[in-house]
């Protein structure tokens, strides 16, 4: 099976705060992340391609900004968000 990644996947965990239109916001964990995406691991809820979120990185020293995200992949392991163009 061909890997069809436009971009080289980097490990990484961190705690990200989603906000979704019809669960609310919830604290997920990463599980890599690329120039195209991220990948968060299962939740507290679960979500359905093509729902549009809004994504933020938690613990850092300042504020992270809110960035736009689109579900585009689910795996019994999470789910592929990439960036909202």
């Amino acid at each position: 099976m061909s890997d069809k990644r436009r971009f080289l996947r980097t490990k990484f965990d961190s705690r990200v705060k989603v906000e979704h239109p019809l669960h609310g916001s919830a604290i997920f964990r990463t599980g890599d992340v690329s120039d195209g995406g991220i990948f968060l691991q299962n939740g507290p809820f679960a979500f359905a391609i093509g729902d549009a979120v809004s994504v933020q990185i938690q613990d850092v020293p300042i504020e992270a900004p809110v960035v736009r995200m689109l579900v585009v992949r689910c795996t019994a392991e999470g789910h592929g968000l990439r960036f909202a163009d």
